[in-house]
């Protein structure tokens, strides 16, 4: 958008006289200007990027503006284009804290509690899988010749919780609640912007979110979130947020090196891209020596998983495959893929081969079944 452009946006929705202040470093889906009225009055203009409105719902984001503005944690809006993502918000005084050198994490987990316990909900649930299969990954593969080996290896790790995590009980969240995204104020007080990814979730994401830059800085939060004692369910959660979270954002700028955005907004996306695998490692390491499991639970999925390798040549011998998604009470789920997907045949695949089989090379298992 142009500057004269801006110019004659800012005089239409706030006066004659308006003007802009300064740019503000923009993330990865936004360029965003302050600006002001005649009276000198102060409003943030946010212009999506391409890519952020392929993805975002835009009516919906306007009634999760509103509804965060009636909790008291956000900026009123004053100018919603849905058609081309363009915003004003008033302007909270203040500076977003990733670029201040301390903040009250208290402070900062009171907020959240207060979203986490909105009445009201979104009409739609996150559904944090569902686009990481078939937005995210999807379009990122599609630029790459070869996957790094970590990011399957992570990915992996991640996806044998999959069906554990979308369990979880879903309250109205944020989900890019990262500290470029809340404000302090000079006072001491703490706001959020930008709800482009607002919708039902595990409130335990929002927290995960926040270790974007560094993992101990969400795990510090959810220390304060669960007054200083998280179950260890929590802390489980929170780390495997964390790697999702990750990988979401590494395959996010694998697509905007590709798609050249590099350039036009001044971000070297592959940087971007290694932070976040390595913070990706970083979660799962926390897993490791943080989280207490059945011992002998893991070890069982791991030969599973091991298995599930061995044999799924004979499936991609006609283009299809299988992937683990869990193990729970002796059953294991797996999603058919690929030419399996949906295939006539996929029953008596499971049945006569993937089942056969892990019931002869693994202890405990007793059938598989299509996960739903």
């Amino acid at each position: 958008m142009e500057k004269t452009e801006i110019i004659d946006l800012i005089n239409k929705v706030l006066g004659e006289g308006s003007d802009i202040v300064s740019p503000l470093v923009g993330g990865m889906m936004n360029m965003s200007y302050i600006v002001k009225d005649k009276q000198g009055k102060k409003y943030v203009l946010y212009i999506s990027t391409e890519q952020a409105n392929e993805m975002v719902n835009r009516p919906l984001e306007k009634e999760h503006q509103r509804i965060v503005y009636s909790l008291g944690i956000t900026s009123k809006n004053v100018y919603f284009d849905e058609e081309k993502g363009i915003k004003i918000n008033e302007y909270i005084e203040g500076n977003s804290i990733d670029k201040v050198s301390s903040f009250d994490y208290k402070k900062v987990a009171k907020m959240f509690k207060t979203l986490h316990s909105s009445p009201v909900l979104s009409r739609e649930d996150y559904a944090p899988f569902d686009r990481f299969e078939n937005i995210y990954e999807k379009e990122s593969f599609m630029y790459q010749s070869e996957i790094n080996p970590l990011y399957e290896e992570l990915r992996r790790y991640l996806f044998l919780h999959k069906d554990y995590l979308q369990r979880q009980r879903k309250t109205l969240c944020h989900n890019d609640a990262q500290r470029s995204n809340i404000v302090q104020t000079p006072e001491g007080d703490y706001y959020f912007i930008d709800f482009e990814f607002m919708g039902n979730n595990d409130p335990i994401y929002d927290i995960a979110c926040f270790g974007n830059g560094l993992v101990s800085e969400g795990r510090n939060l959810l220390n304060e979130y669960c007054d200083g004692n998280p179950s260890n369910e929590e802390i489980k959660r929170f780390y495997l947020w964390r790697m999702y979270i990750s990988l979401q954002w590494y395959n996010v700028a694998i697509t905007k090196h590709y798609r050249g955005e590099g350039k036009k907004h001044g971000f070297n996306f592959l940087d971007v891209a290694s932070h976040f695998l390595n913070n990706a490692k970083t979660a799962c390491d926390g897993y490791e020596m943080e989280v207490h499991e059945d011992d002998e639970q893991r070890d069982t999925i791991k030969l599973i998983i091991s298995t599930l390798d061995k044999i799924r040549h004979f499936l991609r011998k006609d283009g299809g495959d299988c992937e683990f998604v869990s193990f729970r009470d002796g059953v294991v789920y797996v999603k058919m893929i690929g030419a399996c997907e949906g295939c006539s045949y996929a029953y008596s695949d499971i049945k006569e081969l993937v089942e056969v089989i892990l019931q002869e090379e693994v202890p405990g298992v007793v059938e598989v079944r299509l996960a739903e």
